[in-house]
């Protein structure tokens, strides 16, 4: 096993989730340095009005995955490629598995809908940049970053964590941020992370 993964869930208003959480100006100007931006359907610019989108639900159920890494794949990682090659890969392993999940929790609770942690990763190549709309509408979901959330203190104070990152060698763990938006509250017994 090359890594084990922790997930944990938290929920809040989508009102006070906004405004804790939310600086669209601060975090968008991130994500125009991101080669995603503009090329990912998933990413900014949004087609559409974000807070329309996010006030048409009542509540946002964070789950947070920390994947922690064995110490031989910290090792194993002992070359820039082999650290971006490596952590490329769990992180696209984990966040598919997630992913999964919550579209799994989609059919079990009414009127909602998932965001994801970064960008889609379902096709190879975008059609954004052909201007062709999604392959997959059913699997994409929109980027939490996309609506200018700050990961790093939802993470902080929703679960108590410090987002690592890779420098020159992988983190001792990862962190991918996920939400399920709902209009109601969600029975306990319908998480199955």
């Amino acid at each position: 096993m090359m890594y084990s993964v922790d997930c944990q869930k938290n929920f809040i208003t989508i009102e006070e989730f906004k405004g804790k959480y939310q600086n669209r100006e601060k975090f968008l100007a991130y994500c125009k340095e991101c080669p995603r931006y503009n090329n990912t359907w998933s990413c900014p610019p949004l087609a559409f009005d974000v807070n329309e989108y996010l006030d048409k639900y009542t509540y946002v159920y964070v789950v947070c995955a920390k994947i922690t890494l064995t110490d031989q794949v910290i090792r194993e990682a002992d070359t820039p490629d082999k650290v971006k090659d490596m952590g490329w890969k769990i992180l696209c392993d984990v966040k598919a598995n997630l992913e999964e999940n919550l579209r799994g929790m989609e059919r079990l609770v009414p009127e909602s809908i998932s965001l994801s942690s970064g960008g889609c990763n379902n096709c190879s190549i975008c059609t954004r940049k052909d201007g062709i709309p999604c392959r997959l509408p059913d699997k994409m979901r929109y980027s939490m970053d996309a609506f200018g959330f700050d990961l790093t203190a939802i993470t902080k104070d929703l679960f108590d964590i410090d987002i690592q990152w890779c420098k020159d060698s992988l983190p001792k763990y990862f962190t991918l941020i996920h939400g399920l938006l709902t209009k109601s509250k969600v029975k306990d017994e319908l998480w199955n992370f």
